[in-house]
């Protein structure tokens, strides 16, 4: 599967289950992208991000997807070597749809100060928790299929011998 058509699937996915408030495919199918392309799961993430601007405008939120998706890339680079049962990626995506709010936080800080920054991050509790519920199933459900796809569209001349 080429990286531009998996950009594409994370955008209409995203972009399908946006009547849901904080609940995402984007987290599941970035750590997807990861554990089978390595760094090359940044080209997905920065069409993704690019066009979150086009369509919704270059607002304080795009800036914080500049940063928020790339360290979620990452932090799967950083974690794959050690991290093998799906299990535990589960409890990463979870973790991770629960410290988006604050993560967010850090242009607040920039902008406003520790006050606001500190009531932002208060006032999304809510929906941090539902961010992390909503990923915690998505990946429980998904992340093992979805990566298995991948690797046998990135690999097929490894699937092809069984």
């Amino acid at each position: 599967m080429s990286l531009a058509l998996l950009a594409a699937i994370i955008i209409a996915a995203k972009e399908a289950m946006s009547p849901l408030p904080n609940i995402e495919p984007v987290t599941l199918l970035l750590i997807c992208a990861a554990l089978v392309y390595g760094a090359k799961a940044f080209y997905p993430c920065a069409i993704f991000v690019l066009a979150e601007g086009l369509l919704y405008g270059f607002g304080w939120y795009f800036f914080v997807y500049v940063y928020v998706w790339p360290i979620l890339v990452l932090l799967v680079l950083l974690l794959r070597k050690h991290i093998t049962s799906y299990v535990l990626w589960t409890v990463v995506s979870a973790l991770y749809g629960l410290f988006f709010g604050p993560l967010c936080c850090l242009q607040a800080l920039v902008v406003s100060g520790w006050s606001m920054a500190f009531s932002y991050w208060i006032s999304g509790i809510p929906y941090d928790l539902i961010h992390c519920a909503g990923n915690a199933v998505l990946a429980a459900v998904l992340l093992k299929p979805l990566t298995t796809l991948l690797q046998r569209l990135a690999h097929p001349e490894q699937s092809s011998s069984t």
